[in-house]
């Protein structure tokens, strides 16, 4: 389940599903299950059930939900036939209708968040809290108070930031749930669109070269989060990398 979610990397911006024929491959190597015809609007669904997943794991880390974003990850369950079955040992499994290429990957995940629910080591499945990583980790402390994917990449980073900026709150640090939404962001809009950092930017710019289908996805879940652009950030970008 945590390969499931780490199929992108948000920190490089660096998406292993580019296809429907990468989604078919990584089942067969992660899963040993053959997926076959799996078609764009499946690798859509299965995008937005790994962003909805992560938004669950950001909330095991102790971060408010995005808004929406649970029901959005609930309406794409809603989308796909699975159904609820027991093995012959009497174990109950999460399956799928049979010629339902889409339902039958969502029913190996969902099944491996079942298990982790039952066993109780679901809570320790988290998403880290610097913002620009959000990458899947498991929390192996005693208290289950990890933050970081990792101490010695994102955890030393914001280390580093608050000992060098004492006072002042890091940027690219998920705040933790203290009952208000959090601001949504332009890897928030990635996710959501199933789309790529560098094409939410090229929208938010007015870039010719995105297809008109994509740039109407994308533009609508800037309108749904209410996405607001960080204008002074790319002025000053754009000063520094003068066309």
């Amino acid at each position: 389940m945590r390969d499931f979610v780490n199929t992108v990397e948000w920190q490089v911006d660096v998406d292993q599903w580019e296809s429907p024929a990468d989604v078919e491959s990584w089942f067969a190597q992660k899963a040993g299950t053959v997926l076959s015809d799996v078609s764009a609007s499946d690798l859509l669904l299965l995008r937005g059930l790994r962003e909805g997943l992560r938004a669950l794991l950001l909330m095991n880390a102790g971060h408010a939900p995005l808004a929406t974003s649970i029901d959005e990850l609930n309406d794409a369950l809603g989308r796909v036939p699975v159904r609820l079955e027991f093995d012959g040992s009497g174990r109950l499994h999460i399956g799928s209708n049979a010629g339902s290429v889409v339902a039958t990957a969502f029913a190996l995940i969902l099944d491996a968040v079942d298990v982790a629910r039952v066993d109780g080591s679901w809570s320790r499945v988290k998403a880290c809290s610097r913002d620009s990583c959000r990458w899947a980790y498991w929390d192996g402390s005693r208290n289950f108070s990890a933050r970081w994917c990792s101490m010695a990449g994102c955890g030393n980073y914001v280390k580093m930031r608050r000992r060098n900026s004492p006072g002042k709150a890091v940027s690219d640090v998920i705040p933790l749930d203290g009952g208000a939404s959090r601001a949504p962001t332009l890897l928030d809009v990635a996710g959501r669109a199933g789309v790529s950092i560098k094409t939410v930017s090229n929208v938010v710019t007015g870039a010719t070269h995105v297809s008109d289908v994509t740039r109407a996805r994308v533009q609508a879940v800037i309108d749904d989060l209410g996405y607001e652009p960080n204008l002074a950030a790319r002025a000053l970008n754009a000063r520094r990398h003068p066309r």
